[in-house]
């Protein structure tokens, strides 16, 4: 089973909770929920790009 998502993948899946938690009909923890997704996948993709040798690491000190 292959485990690996690319970068672009990742952003995809990021875009998606995104759009899902603009839905008027989702409910506030749902919301937080799927922002948190998105934030967590952004840094995902960030990371995959970074394994891939393509971008330095994010710098979360500044």
């Amino acid at each position: 089973m292959d485990t690996n998502i690319s970068a672009a993948g990742l952003r995809r899946w990021a875009a998606q909770c995104d759009a899902r938690a603009q839905d008027p009909m989702t409910t506030g923890p749902e919301y937080e929920r799927l922002m948190t997704m998105k934030n967590a996948l952004l840094d995902l993709a960030a990371t995959q790009e970074w394994l891939d040798g393509q971008k330095p690491p994010l710098d979360r000190a500044g």
